[in-house]
């Protein structure tokens, strides 16, 4: 389930449904345990995302790596067909070395614009997870603070 979602849930629990008492939320222990435990649960998702984006990744590089293989075997094939003429050898490899060229630098901006895919990716889902984290340490703050407000009353 979305990150996004559950804390959601949480925070609607704590905000909305859980009684004020003396300017304090009066929580379910339990309430709360479950919207953790469903967090905790979320998060190996989250991971499970990531991990399926740099999956995408490594299919793009394989990808990119064979089409450099294909360019270059056609460019060794051109190479060979064009030296057997004596006339086109100098041509010949000329025209090889340029193919081959650039099949390198298609392949290395293929290796380019995947890393660039994969970071991007795995930076907005680390912005994401950081954000609800920060969102479930609040809460679990001013939970503890109200815990510990509550508990000093009672004690007066």
């Amino acid at each position: 389930m979305d990150l996004d979602v559950l804390i959601g849930r949480l925070e609607r629990y704590i905000l909305e449904e859980c009684p004020r008492f003396l300017g304090h939320r009066m929580v379910n222990e339990d309430e709360v345990r479950s919207h953790l435990a469903q967090l905790r649960q979320a998060v190996p998702e989250e991971i499970a995302r990531a991990q399926e984006i740099i999956g995408e990744r490594e299919l793009v590089i394989e990808s990119a790596q064979e089409e450099a293989e294909r360019i270059i075997a056609r460019a060794r094939e051109e190479a060979e067909r064009l030296a057997s003429s004596h006339q086109f050898v100098v041509d010949a490899q000329r025209q090889a070395k340029s193919i081959v060229e650039e099949a390198r630098q298609e392949a290395k901006r293929l290796q380019e614009d995947a890393d660039e895919y994969v970071y991007d990716a795995l930076s907005r889902l680390q912005a994401e997870l950081t954000r609800e984290l920060k969102v479930v340490e609040n809460g679990l703050h001013r939970l503890e603070a109200e815990r510990e407000s509550f508990q000093q009353e009672r004690r007066m």
